[in-house]
């Protein structure tokens, strides 16, 4: 037996709705278990050979939502919706959230009724359609998982290979036979979620985030370019330097022992993030620049470095990764957040003020969090009385 407990993605807000959510659907549970039972308890599951479902008010396609059959089926869908369900609503906000929530229950029950015509009653659905849009939103993040056979213990897992699990393990039963389970509407949600996560990173509707699914596949993409490139003799660092191969063909040319360093110590990062070793990875990082001082990494790579040397303090390596990072990225689609760290760093730890109102003021207009557009004003307040 295991279980989701927490994620690792701080959140920004508190997620009210998705409190409101769960403890909506206890407070029903409770009043149905009080007594509220029979034919009129029936009317609010789904039934899709009742023809009221499709051509009377289909209010059945929102309360089966919020019922239950018993306590463990109300605990397993109320614990994945906390687990999964506050950071999705840190992203889409609390309206968006709540109206992707509700939508997300109805597609599910319409998968459920298109391929089964036995009643159905449940948030899974919703969840589902949640566990979805996490997997399109925050595919890299981490999850605790609990586990109780023999012993107790936790570990972490990957949500992308968490949620896939799932989803393989829903097909699997619903082509075996759903045996009592609404597996299609477990799919139908899962479809949803996600194809709407996507669709809302694409078109730009939603801020980009540098762990997004969108970027994943972009980093992947760039990771096997570069993976050509140097099997045909291309050496990225030797970028601008006299006598540097561009040529995507032939025999490639022989490295001096200066450069041979240079791709030693690029290895040493490369494979220390790899290894999920970010102290060693930045330590190694700040030596490849005492060697050549403009040398970058890729983005997501870059980014993660220059984040490690912030949160340990070492403040004038990681303004030197940063400003690196936005000279090389320029097209980065949140600089603004980069402009403001970068711009914190220099104001609060470093006394480049010039440096530090730059960036902020070109941060301020293109900032969407409130928390962040206050802390830049008051940084901006506070550089210009000096």
């Amino acid at each position: 037996m295991f279980f989701p407990v927490r994620t690792d993605r701080r959140l920004q807000h508190t997620p009210w709705v998705n409190y409101g959510l769960i403890a909506a659907n206890t407070l029903i549970f409770i009043m149905t278990q009080a007594g509220i039972q029979g034919t009129a308890y029936d009317r609010f599951l789904l039934q899709p050979t009742e023809p009221d479902v499709w051509f009377g008010l289909p209010y059945q396609f929102i309360t089966y939502q919020f019922l239950h059959a018993d306590w463990m089926h109300l605990l397993g869908n109320m614990l994945f919706l906390y687990v999964f369900g506050n950071s999705v609503e840190d992203r889409l906000g609390k309206v968006g959230y709540l109206s992707f929530y509700l939508a997300g229950g109805v597609l599910a029950g319409l998968g459920h009724a298109m391929l089964d015509a036995n009643p159905v009653l449940g948030a899974s659905g919703a969840v589902a359609a949640v566990t979805g849009a996490y997997l399109a939103l925050f595919p890299m993040s981490n999850v605790t998982i609990i586990y109780w056979f023999i012993f107790i213990g936790a570990f972490e897992i990957s949500s992308i290979y968490l949620i896939l699990f799932q989803i393989a393990q829903n097909i699997f039963f619903q082509l075996r036979g759903g045996g009592g389970v609404a597996y299609a509407a477990h799919l139908a949600g899962y479809l949803y979620g996600f194809l709407v996560g996507m669709s809302l990173l694409w078109s730009r509707l939603l801020p980009r985030e540098p762990y997004d699914m969108l970027s994943m596949i972009e980093q992947r993409r760039r990771r096997a370019k570069f993976t050509a490139l140097t099997r045909g003799g291309f050496q990225p660092w030797e970028a601008g330097k006299s006598g540097a191969s561009s040529h995507a063909g032939g025999e490639a040319p022989k490295l001096t022992a200066e450069q041979q360093r240079l791709a030693e110590m690029r290895s040493g990062v490369s494979a220390a993030l790899a290894d999920h070793n970010m102290p060693v990875a930045a330590g190694a990082y700040v030596k490849l620049l005492e060697l050549d001082s403009k040398q970058v990494m890729n983005q997501q790579q870059q980014l993660d470095i220059a984040n490690q040397l912030a949160s340990d303090g070492q403040y004038d390596a990681a303004a030197r990764a940063y400003e690196l990072f936005l000279s090389t990225y320029g097209k980065y689609a949140q600089r603004e957040q980069i402009e403001l760290m970068l711009g914190l760093i220099y104001a609060r730890y470093l006394s480049r003020g010039q440096r530090a109102l730059e960036l902020l003021r070109n941060a301020l207009p293109r900032l969407h969090d409130d928390s962040q557009k206050q802390l830049a004003q008051r940084m901006l307040t506070e550089i210009e009385r000096r």
